[in-house]
């Protein structure tokens, strides 16, 4: 039965892709973006079953994916980080965070996928460069870090 709190988290899921598809993959810096869509999965994480946000990761993974033409690497690492992260997001949520604390786990969560993806990435050999990935691994991390504390003050000022 589809639910109207379902549907706006469909939808929001979606926007969360096309502002990243759309807008956040042209902010770069140093070559790096960050992943709104893994912020979004991340605030999943700490709201609903597994079952969902492996659904919604894979989902929006393909959807990623198909949109950038890096077919099933994003949604690899996509639904390896949920599976790594989901049952210990789940239980520190119960916490209030600051800012500090958001920025070290989306952090973290983001070393963790771009490892996935980088390492799917060297074995596949789309990139030929070990330099160019580390570099990426850790500033697209940072920033994603620091996306997703900004947007955690954003959301608690309401």
């Amino acid at each position: 039965m589809i639910r109207s709190a379902n549907i706006k988290l469909f939808l929001s899921g979606l926007a969360a892709l096309l502002i990243q598809v759309v807008l956040l993959r042209h902010l770069q810096i140093f070559g790096a973006t960050p992943d709104l869509v893994l912020i979004f999965l991340l605030f999943l994480c700490t709201r609903h079953s597994r079952t969902t946000v492996l659904l919604y990761a894979a989902f929006l993974g393909v959807l990623q994916d198909a949109l950038i033409d890096l077919w099933g690497i994003h949604m690899f690492s996509k639904t390896l980080m949920v599976l790594i992260l989901h049952s210990s997001l789940n239980r520190i949520s119960k916490n209030k965070f600051i800012f500090w604390q958001v920025v070290i786990i989306v952090f973290a969560a983001a070393i963790l996928h771009n490892l996935a993806f980088y390492g799917v990435t060297i074995f596949a050999e789309l990139y030929t460069s070990g330099t160019s990935i580390l570099i990426n691994l850790l500033i697209s991390a940072i920033y994603s870090a620091l996306l997703g504390g900004f947007l955690h003050m954003v959301k608690e000022e309401r």
